[in-house]
């Protein structure tokens, strides 16, 4: 199938199930969303603009910001298995947003809210590219021992405050957009468009770069420099995801595996489609997450899990080439 057909289906697929987000919930409309569209009033308008646009408009923008850092995740560090969860971005993000909450220093869904999220991302990303090996497997289990660190010290904070309901944010290790309100949503999206601007800034020489750091710095490419834009691109995105909706598992990891084996490596054209595979399987794992056991809601990162882990296994075992490197 041409890339252009691709691009066209999985929009069609993502505009469809924005439409269905809107239609779906405990609470059942009465009018069409057509006529809806002029109409904010009522119950059913309040229903449709104040609690269920926002959480889908959030999962096309969140959906879309973890797709490309997974996509900037793995060509930067040339390794299959990186992505935010594992290089600390996630784990830093969390901690940051839940020590400013639970001190005091800034609300839920605020600004300073996202700006230590994304503060805090950058210094853990940052730290595991301090102190890992530059062989092998050493640079994933930094990560994943920094992110073991981090989330602990998330908990602590989370056990310790004295601030009232303040265990509630313990959703954040699960993932949730039912908190999001078009103000959040306003909040974040623009940290989020500046970490895809630094992405597609980075991307043209992400396909250098995958050469090796010797090759690409023969041909104009500085890797440390490349590194820390990308760094701070993919903080950006993920930090101001997290700050909103918490840590959302599996997505980052799954969706550039699904756009290499649809439309290639070429990093430029990867990220448009991890943008739109990204938000087109948020808002179906939001879908399921709210609907499969109504009227009760399942942890997003539950599902994205369930999703993701079982369609990881099958990319690998059908695709072990892209894992598995010659000796």
């Amino acid at each position: 199938m041409k890339k252009s057909a691709l691009y066209i289906l999985f929009l069609t697929i993502a505009l469809a199930l924005f439409a269905l987000s809107l239609r779906t919930g405990i609470v059942q409309l009465h009018t069409s969303l057509w006529h809806l569209l002029t109409n904010h009033s009522g119950v059913d308008g309040t229903t449709v603009w104040q609690v269920r646009f926002p959480r889908a408009l959030g999962a096309v923008i969140i959906g879309a910001g973890l797709g490309i850092a997974g996509a900037i995740a793995q060509g930067i560090f040339r390794n299959p298995l990186a992505e935010p969860t594992l290089i600390g971005l996630s784990s830093g993000a969390t901690l940051g947003t839940i020590a400013v909450i639970s001190s005091g220093a800034a609300a839920y869904g605020s600004r300073t809210n996202a700006e230590a999220a994304i503060l805090c991302a950058i210094l853990a990303a940052l730290l595991v590219q301090l102190l890992a090996p530059t062989r092998g497997f050493g640079f994933l289990l930094t990560g994943i021992a920094i992110s073991a660190i981090l989330t602990a010290l998330a908990g602590i904070v989370i056990s310790v405050s004295p601030k009232p309901g303040i265990q509630s944010l313990s959703f954040w290790n699960f993932g949730s957009l039912s908190l999001l309100t078009n103000r959040t949503v306003q909040v974040i999206a623009p940290f989020i468009e500046v970490g895809i601007i630094i992405s597609f800034f980075v991307s043209h020489r992400l396909d250098a770069y995958s050469l090796g750091e010797s090759s690409s710095h023969y041909i104009g490419v500085n890797p440390k420099k490349l590194r820390l834009l990308a760094i701070i691109g993919m903080a950006f995105l993920v930090g101001a995801s997290v700050s909103a909706v918490g840590s959302i598992a599996f997505l980052g990891l799954l969706v550039p595996h699904i756009v290499r084996l649809l439309i290639g490596p070429g990093h430029r054209r990867m990220l448009t489609f991890s943008a739109l595979i990204g938000s087109t399987l948020l808002l179906l794992a939001d879908l399921l997450a709210r609907t499969l056991f109504q009227p009760h809601e399942i942890p997003l990162g539950l599902i994205t899990s369930l999703i993701g882990a079982p369609a990881l296994i099958i990319l690998l075992r059908t695709k072990k080439s892209q894992w598995i490197a010659n000796d």
